[in-house]
């Protein structure tokens, strides 16, 4: 099962994108969604194309310079990015997207110190 605690953990373990696209471990991808998500990659653009997204979603075709792990779970496979991590399930085509949330810099927090209500 996916929790925040999993999720803190895998944006902490894979806080950098990969060193190459050779780093990444794409089979593991075709291995354990790939047929049923619709997975493709675009080796002239550097892109994997989700196709069970739509093609209006962001997140449909991913650049491989982005991504800086593939991981599995038991009934899940995550694409970790910067600030979002995809889900997709493995018995469906479910697509799951966690957003990071952003954290407040410090000119945000002394602008909110000193601001008038």
């Amino acid at each position: 099962m996916i929790t925040k605690e999993v999720i803190q953990t895998l944006y902490k373990k894979y806080p950098r994108r990969a060193k190459s696209e050779d780093c990444l471990d794409i089979a593991l991808l075709f291995d354990s969604v790939g047929t049923l998500h619709n997975i493709n990659v675009d080796i002239e653009s550097g892109k994997i194309i989700i196709g069970s997204l739509d093609e209006r979603s962001i997140f449909r075709s991913i650049p491989l310079s982005h991504v800086h792990a593939i991981v599995p779970f038991e009934e899940w496979t995550a694409i970790v990015l910067h600030s979002s991590i995809v889900f997709l399930n493995k018995l469906n085509t479910k697509v799951s997207v966690h957003i990071k949330p952003m954290n407040p810099s410090i000119t945000d927090k002394i602008k909110g110190i000193f601001k008038k209500e």
